[in-house]
């Protein structure tokens, strides 16, 4: 029975956006063997050739349809540990020997706590104990902190930064990602095929004063704190829907976005768009999940990477042809785009720049209870 049990659930896939995960949790698991705080490091997945060449376990995960919480379950029921340290492929790869020893070493308090990335959207975090009767029904990994916060667990936040909000899960942040000077060399390898062009440009705007940047979708209020601290343009913010997939929304057709109010087609939206600001970047699945769309991945992939011929979905292949010949940049992608992706950014558009703020003091964790919100 291993005290501290390390955990990424990693699901393979064919296209870019898995290899880039794959790749992202190569490197995450070499950072967690070298932990003594841990002592297990585990790997679930379908693809265990993947990872014969780590010091770490593989189980392999069985064939049929995969569930999350059926997933995660099975792992704490069959290993028992008393801690436990969940990833997602693509999550936590930026955080630091340092960073990670500190999450693992965390106790804010007596148990049951959890120490997660991010509350309302979870991609990795710290559960003391894991108990698998509250973790088997979730379909995936977003309500992970509203289903401990409802189960009786005093639940905490890490710091807001690129490290602990960046989740690979669509080709918009990986545009960002592909700019980073610092990837380790199978990331980077993996990044290789992605455009980076309109990224440099959002860069480009965040670093100048009088530029305007629009973000729309699932934009958190820190990420907008974040911005007016770190960017120098101004920005303009249409947030909705945030809590979609956590809260089921998206599944039960109840998402609205103002977006579809106006009788507007996608070519006229972003001819709007392009009147009103110098870059867009755009969480599009809530304008599409409002639409009545949830097309195919690589669909959705194709659109964010403005590749309309790559396209079947019309609605979509009319957006990407409007994108890709707008006269300012536009940025398209899901959740981790405007959260995760805007930290990174912001990290990025000051790199070589001689009046970039000083921005980078280390500081200690300071962790955000939830222990009195809502479960909303």
């Amino acid at each position: 029975m291993p005290e501290t049990l390390a955990l990424l659930l990693h699901r393979g896939g064919k296209g870019l956006v898995a290899a880039a995960r794959t790749a992202a949790g190569r490197e995450l698991v070499r950072k967690l063997c070298e932990l003594p705080e841990i002592d297990r490091v585990v790997v679930a997945t379908r693809c265990p050739e993947l990872w014969d060449d780590l010091p770490v376990e593989v189980l392999v995960d069985p064939p049929g349809e995969w569930h999350f919480g059926t997933c995660l379950g099975s792992v704490v029921r069959s290993l028992k540990p008393r801690k436990l340290l969940y990833f997602s492929a693509g999550s936590g790869f930026l955080l630091s020997l340092e960073e990670l020893s500190s999450l693992v070493s965390c106790r804010p308090c007596q148990p049951p706590y959890a120490v997660l990335n991010n509350f309302y959207s979870t991609d990795f975090g710290l559960i003391v104990p894991p108990k698998p009767r509250l973790l088997e029904g979730l379909p995936r990994d977003n309500p992970l902190g509203l289903r401990l916060w409802e189960g009786g667990y005093t639940c905490y936040e890490l710091p807001r930064s690129a490290a602990t909000q960046l989740d690979i899960d669509t080709p918009g942040e990986l545009q960002f990602l592909s700019l980073h000077p610092n990837l380790p060399t199978e990331l980077a390898q993996a990044l290789a095929p992605v455009p980076t062009e309109r990224a440099k440009a959002i860069l480009e705007v965040l670093s100048q004063a009088g530029k305007e940047l629009v973000l729309i979708g699932r934009v958190s209020g820190e990420a907008v704190r974040m911005l007016d601290q770190e960017a120098a343009c101004r920005v303009r913010v249409l947030s909705e829907e945030r809590g979609m997939e956590a809260l089921g929304r998206a599944a039960r057709g109840e998402v609205k976005s103002l977006l579809t109010l106006y009788p507007l087609q996608p070519s006229q939206l972003v001819a709007r768009l392009s009147h009103i600001a110098d870059g867009v970047v755009w969480d599009t699945r809530v304008f599409f999940a409002a639409a009545g769309l949830w097309p195919l991945p690589e669909d959705r992939f194709s659109c964010d990477l403005l590749l309309p011929q790559e396209v079947k979905t019309p609605f979509l292949k009319e957006l990407a042809q409007a994108c890709l010949k707008a006269p300012i940049p536009f940025l398209l992608g899901g959740h981790s785009l405007v959260s995760g992706g805007l930290y990174l950014a912001c990290e990025l558009a000051w790199k070589g720049k001689d009046e970039a703020p000083d921005r980078w003091k280390p500081l200690p964790i300071q962790l955000e209870s939830h222990e009195r919100r809502g479960g909303g």
